[in-house]
């Protein structure tokens, strides 16, 4: 709700900014500024949107679905920031640096990007780590196809990288009955701790995605796990170790050992101030070392 009351300020100081910006100077006319919000989520902070139904531009925006081409970390990504009846935009910016550094460690490994949304660990994975096979899971066909299409879009070969649209418990669940492992597997769940009175549940839903994605890290040699919350009410609790003990307890039940290498969070440009702006202390970015089995 913070940045939707500071709109005004914002909206203006953003646009001062990019029209000095070489791109948007040169042309003026190119820059665009959408302004995208979740009203649920401003609804539990407490803060009610005004009503836009006399709006009468309202309906043409909603069913305008112009991708725009977006470039991070060299890697295209389609985005539809206009089509106002999508949840989202079709992108998530915070895990920029997350995404880049884990595929560095993706050389010749086997990925697993559970909740994979548009494909971007996936394919960071695989352009820039060198993966040799990454498999993308998403309940979700839009997210599914949308992945499939930024894959082409980069030149990806399909037998390289493949992306499955199936609720990731049961896609773990399968995985294990038939003998599958991974040398990385990225766990990015959606919110599921919208607030602090859902933590209880979410917690125990975290538990049981963790240790179900610890068993299928590489028995023999180990492997990596980045395991995320974007839950601000996990996220900042205990100072940020209750997530990890999240962890560490689903390790225990997957009878692994576990090494936290890195925990990180939102990209620089997500700006953190804890007394103003406390809220965007809310991704946790685990990075841990799965033992082989057995090892104590």
């Amino acid at each position: 709700s913070w940045v939707e009351i500071y709109k005004e300020t914002i909206m203006k100081v953003l646009g001062d900014a990019l029209a000095s910006h070489p791109i948007y100077s040169a042309n003026e006319s190119s820059l665009d500024i959408v302004w995208r919000n979740t009203p649920m989520r401003l609804k539990q902070d407490g803060y009610e949107m005004p009503d836009s139904s006399s709006d009468d531009g309202g309906s043409e925006e909603e069913e305008d679905e112009t991708p725009v081409i977006l470039t991070e970390n060299k890697i295209k990504y389609y985005t539809y920031p206009y089509d106002l009846s999508s949840q989202k935009t079709g992108f998530y910016c915070d895990q920029r640096d997350n995404r880049y550094d884990l595929a560095m460690q993706c050389k010749d490994k086997e990925v697993l990007d559970l909740c994979c949304y548009s494909g971007g660990f996936a394919l960071n994975a695989m352009i820039h780590g060198g993966a040799s096979k990454v498999v993308g899971v998403d309940s979700s066909q839009d997210a599914i196809d949308a992945a499939i299409e930024n894959a082409k879009l980069n030149g990806v070969d399909s037998n390289d990288a493949q992306f499955v649209r199936q609720d990731i418990s049961k896609y773990m669940k399968d995985a294990e009955d038939e003998g599958k492992e991974y040398d990385v597997i990225v766990l990015d769940p959606p919110k599921l701790a919208p607030t602090v009175s859902a933590l209880e549940r979410a917690s125990r839903k975290y538990h049981s995605l963790n240790r179900d994605a610890i068993k299928l890290i590489n028995s023999k040699e180990g492997g990596l796990l980045l395991t995320c919350s974007c839950s601000g009410a996990m996220t900042q609790k205990n100072g940020g170790q209750y997530f990890l003990e999240t962890v560490k307890g689903a390790a225990l039940s997957a009878r692994r050992r576990i090494t936290l290498l890195r925990s990180s969070g939102a990209a620089p440009c997500h700006t953190q101030c804890p007394a103003s702006f406390p809220a965007n202390a809310y991704l946790t970015a685990a990075l841990f070392y799965i033992s082989p089995e057995g090892e104590v």
